[in-house]
């Protein structure tokens, strides 16, 4: 067995590091002694970022000595392909791709501007894999695909019109497969220039065309997910910023109208006809899971009804295309599918996630039928699974001891006690090696923020050689400022007396004595967890250090429908948004209340999209109780949420009492504070109009709102461009200090 290269002496520095952040998060305080910076949100949104750029999309070669992923060291949201090997654990770039230009000096020049946002927004490679022979990596830049032997120049693969996506190699043979236009194709990887593609299926009609496909194990076959959109009702987005005022159709269904229809093909890697599988059920059901037999005889199909109340896993002949149920599970109540579904190495049998018992653990089913047999057993929560058959192993990652925290574990494939081979508190985020031996671990806690640490798992955790961080992605500057950590909290509902789970910050140079403002938020499901910024959809983590330097104290909760905390408290929120949910931060506001230093005549919220809803069903809800929230994209429609909400609401035409409850808008009299509404004009997850809409009632009902557009914004109002989050951060700032203050009282 090879074994990582011995650097005691660095591994010491590494493990003191540790040891001091785990004691500095306990102080409440993260950075250097004496005088700091002061930070600032221009600062915090520009780049390069003072956290660096977060390393990502581990890919191990088949030796296991090796494993790429993409980053950079300068702090950019552009990457580049990187490797380290497990010997030296040194990053090695591989790729330097062109990058956008970034204007020196832009000024006011709006032109110049516009190419900074460009530049910033430009991600650079998008997706690597190696090929069978581990010897290059493939990548997608900008719409085609390359390969690169590391050491040499990037070689272009592709030349065609289309934007290619999904590239996977083949497991033998010297080729690749990806998608273009909708439609499969397959290339060589010999030669040294771009190579000629062969499209393996044909899109018969505009918004119909293949979303995933899998290679057989011998490389043969493929099959394949096609989706139909074409029965979606088209909507109307108005765009202001092109040379003249025009509406963009886009496909956009509501619940209750149809969702995209879905059917699984196989075709030969040589080409030919596509087999078409019968899965029986609805076009509509969903899709969660395709994968081969290792035989490649059979293909287990993870599927469920459109409200996934029904999980039906099958096995489909790939020659016939006929289906058979192997296991099934009903559950009326059920809001959520965080499924996962595996062939054993034998082939013998299938491992799978389910909650059928208290919450999400591995199961495994025998091919021949049967009753499952539990794998991992707990009171608590499995988030994802990795099988190593050279390891005679699962490996998970689950909240067992801390229900904030993600660690690493290992599992016999017969099932038993869970090990646990990570060791720092905080949410490890691991790819293992086809050995089983080592994981690629991104690791963050409220105190650390994120990067790669290479972990022995055939050794002990307290090894001091066990674990070594790889990437050093923070900037130096890093350390120049004052950073806060947070702490969990537990209370209960003051309805029902269920428990529920909080993340507290106080502000730096916390005085109990003093009564402070407070700030719930952003609110959303699952925001308690250790890791850096707590929620990270969204890059918070700057504006809630700012917030609480500025005298805030703020609080985070698990709402019901969280994970994490049981199948029952998941399933509290069906039929229910803006029901418990709503009552569970109100139970948070409760909690603060009972800590007497918080100012209770000062307490504010704010939340995006989901967070929206919660936030103005509060402020509408519990008038007085909340004296400013604001609301970013909030979805105040659920008649106008995506399909995908029927997995909590059910359909419409079936619950109207329930969607009338859980739409905000029509809740709007109860408001008697101050409301500000953030959002994108380009939005085509909730849209901008529904806003404009709840505006013009509130101005009706002589309330206090104000409307804040974001012309250029999608959805993601905050991640598209950093001059945009600056602004609506500043926005939100502004609007709190109005009406909140800002620190603390005698």
């Amino acid at each position: 067995m090879r074994k990582l290269g011995s650097i005691l002496f660095c591994k010491r520095i590494f493990v003191a590091c540790l040891t001091l952040l785990c004691l500095s998060a306990t102080a409440q305080t993260n950075g250097t002694s004496g005088e700091t910076k002061k930070l600032d949100i221009d600062r915090l949104y520009s780049l390069p970022w003072l956290i660096g750029t977060t390393p990502k999309d581990f890919v191990w070669a088949k030796d296991s000595q090796r494993v790429a992923f993409l980053w950079n060291d300068e702090g950019t949201n552009f990457h580049d392909v990187w490797i380290t090997d497990v010997g030296s654990g040194k990053p090695v770039r591989v790729t330097h791709m062109p990058r956008t230009e970034m204007p020196t000096n832009p000024g006011i020049d709006v032109a110049k501007l516009e190419q900074v946002v460009a530049a910033e927004t430009d991600a650079g490679v998008s997706a690597i894999t190696w090929t069978a022979d581990s010897k290059q990596i493939v990548f997608t830049f900008k719409g085609e695909l390359y390969k690169v032997v590391p050491g040499e120049k990037e070689i272009r693969l592709t030349a065609t019109t289309g934007a290619k996506s999904q590239a996977s190699v083949a497991p033998r043979g010297n080729r690749i497969a990806y998608l273009s236009a909708g439609d499969l194709w397959i290339a060589p990887l010999d030669g040294s220039t771009a190579v000629a593609s062969t499209q393996l299926t044909t899109v018969a009609k505009k918004d119909v065309g293949v979303e995933e496909f899998r290679w057989s194990n011998d490389g043969e076959s493929l099959v394949f997910i096609e989706s139909d959109e074409t029965h979606i009702p088209m909507r109307d987005i108005p765009d202001y910023l092109s040379e003249e005022s025009r509406i963009v159709p886009v496909k956009r269904a509501f619940p209750g109208e149809p969702s995209a229809y879905r059917r699984i093909g196989f075709v030969a890697a040589k080409g030919g006809e596509v087999r078409w599988a019968d899965l029986g059920g609805s076009p509509m059901d969903q899709i969660f899971g395709l994968s081969w037999a290792p035989d490649n005889k059979t293909v287990l199909v993870d599927s469920s009804d459109l409200y996934v109340k029904d999980r039906r896993l099958l096995l489909i002949d790939p020659r016939s295309g006929k289906s058979s149920l192997l296991h099934e599970e009903k559950d009326p109540k059920n809001v959520t599918a965080e499924w996962w579904s595996e062939w054993a190495p034998d082939g013998r049998g299938i491992y799978f996630i389910s909650d059928r018992d208290n919450d999400y653990h591995v199961y495994y089913t025998a091919r021949s039928g049967g009753e499952p047999k539990r794998i991992t057993s707990g009171d608590w929560a499995v988030f994802s699974v990795s099988i190593a058959p050279a390891a005679n192993a699962i490996f998970i990652t689950a909240n067992e001891g801390k229900s904030e925290e993600r660690q690493l574990f290992r599992v016999p494939l017969s099932g038993g006690k869970a090990q646990r081979l990570t060791t720092q508190a905080g949410t490890h985020s691991s790819e293992i090696s086809p050995d089983g031996k080592f994981a690629a671990d991104v690791f963050s806690s409220d105190s650390t923020p994120p990067d790669f640490y290479l972990t022995r798992l055939d050794a002990s955790p307290a090894q001091e050689d066990s674990t070594r961080q790889i990437t050093h992605s923070r900037l130096p500057e890093f350390d120049q400022y004052h950073w806060v950590s947070a702490t969990y909290v537990s209370f209960k509902n003051v309805r029902d007396g269920t428990t529920l789970h909080g993340r507290l910050t106080l502000p730096p140079n916390f005085d109990p004595n003093k009564k402070y403002p407070a700030i719930l938020g952003s609110v959303y499901s699952n925001t308690v967890r250790n890791q850096w910024g707590g929620r990270i959809a969204h890059p918070t983590w700057g504006l809630d250090q700012y917030l609480a330097q500025q005298g805030y104290v703020l609080l985070n909760v698990d709402i019901s429908g969280s994970a994490g905390h049981g199948k029952i408290f998941r399933q509290r929120i069906g039929l229910d948004y803006g029901g418990v949910d709503v009552e569970d931060l109100f139970s948070g506001v409760k909690f603060l209340e009972g800590q007497h230093y918080v100012d209770m005549q000062r307490i504010g919220m704010w939340g995006s999209s989901y967070g929206g809803l919660l936030t103005t069903t509060s402020l509408f809800t519990y008038p007085g109780v909340y004296k400013a929230g604001i609301a970013g994209a909030p979805a105040t429609n659920v008649f106008h949420a995506l399909t995908g909400e029927m997995q909590t609401m059910m359909a419409p035409q079936d619950h109207i009492e329930q969607y009338t409850r859980s739409s905000a808008f029509l809740k709007s009299g109860g408001l008697q504070d101050h409301l500000m509404l953030l959002h994108g004009m380009r939005d085509q997850i909730v849209l901008f109009k529904d806003s404009v809409t709840l505006t013009q009632r509130l101005i009706l009902q002589g309330k206090d709102v104000r409307l804040t557009p974001l012309p250029n914004a999608p959805h993601g109002w905050d991640t598209e461009g950093m001059a945009q989050t600056r602004y609506a951060y500043h926005q939100m700032i502004d609007y709190f200090r109005q009406y909140l203050g800002q620190g603390p009282t005698p």
